[in-house]
C-alpha cells in the first residue's frame, strides 16, 4: 500500500466519523470538521502508523491514535472550529476513529509484509 492509498483511506474514515459527530450531532461547521480530520490523519500516520505501529502492536498503536485523536479533538479542534469543543465529544469522536484504526492497522500490516516478502 503506498503511502497517498493509506492517506486516503485514513482521511475518508476520520473525515466521516467527524462529519457524522461534529457536524450532524453538534452542529459544528463541515470545511472545519475536514480540516481537523486532515490534521488527525497526518499526525496519526506519522505517530501512529509509522513509528508507534512498526515498533510496537496493533493495540499500542490504536490507544496512541485514541489519546493523539482525542487532544487534538479537544485542544486544537476549537482553533478549527471557532467554538469550543467538550472533552466528552472529542473522546467519543476518538473512540470510533480509533475503532477504524484498528481495522486499518490490521490491513496496513498485512500489505507491508506483503511489499517486503515482494522485494526479497
Amino acid at each position: 500500500m503506498s503511502h497517498i492509498q493509506a492517506l486516503l483511506i485514513k482521511t475518508a474514515m476520520a473525515g466521516i466519523v467527524l462529519l457524522v459527530v461534529l457536524t450532524g450531532i453538534y452542529n459544528y461547521p463541515a470545511g472545519a470538521t475536514i480540516g481537523l480530520a486532515v490534521l488527525i490523519v497526518i499526525l496519526s500516520y506519522i505517530v501512529g502508523d509509522l513509528a508507534i505501529l512498526q515498533a510496537t502492536n496493533n493495540t499500542i498503536a490504536t490507544l496512541s491514535d485514541l489519546v493523539l485523536a482525542s487532544l487534538i479533538i479537544w485542544i486544537v479542534g476549537p482553533f478549527f472550529q471557532g467554538a469550543f469543543i467538550p472533552f466528552s465529544v472529542a473522546l467519543i469522536s476518538a473512540i470510533i476513529i480509533s475503532a477504524g484504526e484498528w481495522v486499518f492497522h490490521k490491513f496496513f500490516i498485512r500489505s507491508t509484509d506483503d511489499e517486503l516478502e515482494t522485494q526479497s
